[in-house]
């Protein structure tokens, strides 16, 4: 399971960089050729737009996987420390759920729109092809926090901004001298 998390979290940063190359390069190409030859390069927002949309929803397994996903912690005190385990596995697997609706869904939307033969509005790319993107990433995810349903262990701390003290920490001051 440790290896199939490795997979994924190194897929997801790679298509994230690769969607932020693709809208960075699409928008500067734009601006420059507004500036010199004063009009755009005809689709580079549209390319600049589905860029986005790829790195927010693969963002969402990078952010997951450094445990700086957001998440309400305000009524953590209200569940008794022995419990808290078995809480975050149901939340786990909850979410996993969440996100295995979804991937069917995504699902249902990719299947029509080919069906559909459904074409965006400049580029005339198939619709499918750009939302198969919801579906690996809601697919991806629903498959990570099922492992973390199975296996706890293997799921990162919360830690505050992805990268600061753990949320519990952050909360009792524990990091107040750092």
């Amino acid at each position: 399971m440790s290896a199939l998390l490795k997979f994924l979290s190194s897929a997801e940063r790679w298509a994230a960089i690769l969607a932020f190359a693709i809208m960075t390069i699409a928008l500067l190409a734009d601006v420059v050729s507004r500036r010199l030859f004063q009009t755009g390069i005809i689709g580079a927002v549209e390319i600049a737009v589905f860029g986005m949309i790829a790195l927010a929803m693969f963002g969402i397994g990078v952010a997951t996987d450094h445990g700086a996903h957001l998440r309400a912690t305000a009524f953590d005190f209200l569940v008794p420390a022995p419990l808290r385990a078995g809480v975050a596995r149901l939340g786990s697997l909850l979410t996993a759920v969440f996100f295995l609706v979804l991937t069917v869904f995504a699902g249902w939307i990719v299947a029509e729109s080919f069906l559909l033969g459904d074409r965006t509005a400049v580029l005339r790319a198939p619709v499918w092809a750009l939302q198969t993107i919801l579906l690996l990433a809601f697919a991806s995810n629903a498959i990570r926090f099922l492992i973390y349903f199975a296996d706890p262990a293997l799921k990162p701390e919360e830690r505050v901004g992805g990268d600061g003290p753990p949320v519990g920490a952050a909360r009792s001051g524990e990091e107040g001298a750092r």
